[in-house]
């Protein structure tokens, strides 16, 4: 009884240590030539103690934000700029949830009823330190992670020591044992605003129309930027410190959307292709309800045959 006490508790407190952290996603939507981007990403940890943090960052904020974003998006696409950027922060000392919304302009041309977006854009990223209430919210790797594993790096030097405290010491990235300088690296260059895993070739996504709501939508699963793990042993205990972050991505538009490598392509016109789908779909509504009152009827009609 006592053994199913501590388990629950323990079940508890893993639960209550990433309870505020959600499922990251990115959400792309394209509405008449307006290009809108949601960035809702979620960072969990315990490798070490992050200050508590609730902000909104925007051009008001009278920082660098706009102009990094801006430099960023030039980098891959010369055309893309960034407007009414906002980031949102919300930080407990085991994570970071970070909402970042902006409208992504000079990707988008229409000629005549046809829309075409160009999406290479989409792997930006965002190198520089940003800061807000003098929290570093993308470099985290370099700012909170790498002094915590070159502590522990150094102190694997002297396991098997007559006084050593620790006993062992363990690095993992995404699941495989590195040595001590590679998992320093790994991550010291974590950064939040990463998003080169994006591949702009649509082709490469998992692509679905939805016929009730008239939306095409993709959606792509890159790997984890970072899944790290370093174990920890202490004489008869072993510590696990962990960092997770990752996220999905959907790009979402009106009608039937169709791609060619990173250019999307939409039917912005007045309405005649739903108006044909519509018909199509009526069309075959009620061609099964003929075959099938056709069918009875003959049945009926057989029926009434064998019996004469």
């Amino acid at each position: 009884m006592r053994r199913i006490a501590i388990l629950m508790l323990a079940v508890f407190l893993v639960s209550s240590l990433f309870a505020p952290i959600s499922a990251s996603n990115i959400a792309i939507s394209v509405e008449g030539q307006q290009v809108h981007a949601t960035f809702a990403l979620s960072l969990v940890q315990n490798v070490t103690s992050l200050p508590n943090v609730s902000t909104t960052v925007d051009s008001s904020y009278g920082s660098n934000v706009s102009s990094v974003f801006a430099q960023s998006l030039r980098d891959v696409n010369p055309s893309a700029s960034p407007s009414n950027l906002s980031i949102g922060l919300a930080t407990t000392q085991r994570g970071l949830n970070l909402t970042c919304d902006l409208d992504v302009l000079g990707v988008s041309q229409r000629n005549g009823d046809i829309l075409s977006v160009n999406m290479t854009w989409l792997p930006f990223d965002v190198t520089s330190d940003l800061r807000a209430e003098n929290f570093s919210f993308n470099t985290i790797g370099s700012r909170y992670f790498r002094s915590v594993v070159t502590h522990y790096a150094n102190a694997s030097r002297f396991v098997g020591l007559a006084n050593a405290t620790i006993t062992g010491v363990t690095f993992f990235v995404n699941g495989t044992s590195v040595g001590a300088p590679a998992a320093e690296d790994y991550v010291g260059n974590f950064t939040t605003l990463n998003f080169g895993t994006l591949n702009p070739n649509l082709a490469q996504w998992n692509r679905t129309y939805t016929l009730t709501n008239n939306t095409t939508t993709w959606r792509y699963f890159p790997s984890k930027l970072l899944n790290f793990d370093m174990q920890i042993s202490r004489k008869n205990a072993t510590t696990d410190y962990v960092a997770s972050y990752g996220y999905t991505a959907t790009i979402s538009v009106p009608g039937v959307g169709r791609a060619q490598g990173p250019i999307l392509l939409v039917d912005v016109g007045s309405g005649g292709t739903e108006w044909v789908m519509a018909a199509i779909v009526i069309l075959a509504f009620v061609s099964a309800i003929v075959v099938q009152y056709e069918f009875r009827s003959k049945k009926r009609r057989l029926a009434r045959f064998q019996r004469k």
